[in-house]
């Protein structure tokens, strides 16, 4: 039985992200296989629980004034992301962010909600938050992007130095049901 051995990396100086013999951006994380548009077992009904089961104050969290900064979204453990639906409405969700070069990276389902309605529309709010979503401070404008392969990398490090080993076990389930996963970056400033 031949048995092909994966491209060794390397790395490349220019722009200190890891790539493979050839040039090709190495993966954020190496061992996943995510078949494309693959979701969580179960995910859109979650969503939509989770949704009618938010706290109050994360619904109304969009007539706050914006008077956040990125240091109170950095200092906690988990981020309140507002994203819009196409008629204006807002969508609360608690996520996992780590700040970086002052912005702000989180990794999610490429086939969310979130993630669709950002696409439409990439204005955000942003403020740190419980698991549940109960804000714990005044949100921020943000701007969100999906990131390309070639970005990945160095959002995968910043989210993993942040989280440790709880965030590394979950992800290994994600790797290992091969969902389809994206990273965002969010950049603090007001909206245009």
């Amino acid at each position: 039985m031949n048995r092909v051995e994966p491209p060794i990396r390397q790395e490349d100086p220019s722009s200190g992200a890891g790539r493979f013999p050839g040039g090709h951006p190495a993966s954020a994380r190496p061992r996943a296989r995510p078949l494309p548009g693959r979701r969580l077992p179960g995910a859109i009904a979650l969503a939509r629980l989770a949704a009618r089961g938010a706290p109050r104050g994360a619904r109304l969290i969009s007539r706050a004034p914006r008077t956040g900064s990125l240091a109170d979204c950095g200092s906690a453990k988990r981020t309140l992301l507002v994203s819009y639906r196409r008629d204006g409405t807002p969508v609360p969700t608690p996520v996992w962010a780590a700040p970086a070069g002052g912005d702000l990276y989180v990794r999610s389902e490429r086939g969310s909600g979130k993630v669709k309605r950002l696409r439409g529309d990439a204005r955000v709010l942003l403020a740190p938050c419980t698991a549940r979503g109960r804000p714990l401070g005044a949100p921020l404008e943000a701007t969100a992007e999906v990131l390309g392969p070639d970005e990945e990398l160095d959002a995968e490090r910043v989210l993993a130095r942040r989280y440790g080993l709880g965030r590394a076990l979950f992800e290994q389930a994600m790797d290992l049901m091969r969902v389809d996963m994206c990273y965002l970056k969010l950049t603090p400033g007001p909206w245009r």
